[in-house]
């Protein structure tokens, strides 16, 4: 069977300049629906927010969010990232795309490069990812990139248990 290619695409590291995606990201909607309100309000608390939240990570834990640019035409169209997220016993990955770009492949494209970087970079042979029951597009993505449904965890962030979802890279 054919596959489809990937959508090519870049990341990077986020900086407190990406704050307008960032704000536009957390407050939309489907993320305030699927992932949760973080309290961003303003470009101001999403600047803090990265200050604050995502970058304290690479000095903690190793990790930084990223920045998705598509290749071709440089738009910028979300963030992914890796996790070493309190409830869950390893790294997961994340990902979260601008809704103008969804449905395109780029949801897809991005969880990849964090199982590139997870295998690649981080030398880790196993990654997680979770998603609740109602983001049926995130568990299609996951589940096209071979994760396995595994159960239900309960996380601190989240008020109610959350799909979680493994894959064995080695």
């Amino acid at each position: 069977m054919n596959k489809k290619p990937l959508k090519p695409i870049n990341i990077r590291p986020i900086t407190p300049e990406d704050a307008p995606l960032l704000f536009d990201l957390m407050t939309s909607e489907k993320w305030l629906a699927q992932i949760g309100d973080r309290g961003i309000k303003s470009v101001a608390d999403a600047r803090q927010y990265i200050l604050d939240k995502m970058h304290p990570d690479l000095h903690r834990k190793g990790f930084v969010n990223h920045i998705v640019i598509d290749s071709e035409t440089k738009a910028e169209i979300g963030t992914c990232s890796l996790h070493d997220r309190d409830g869950i016993d390893g790294v997961d990955i994340g990902y979260g795309i601008l809704e103008q770009f969804e449905g395109k492949g780029y949801a897809t494209a991005a969880a990849q490069k964090m199982v590139e970087l997870a295998l690649n970079t981080y030398g880790l042979n196993k990654v997680y990812a979770i998603t609740n029951d109602e983001n049926l597009g995130s568990s299609r993505v996951l589940e096209k990139l071979g994760f396995i449904h595994i159960g239900y965890v309960e996380l601190p962030i989240a008020d109610h248990p959350v799909k979680l979802y493994e894959l064995c890279i080695a």
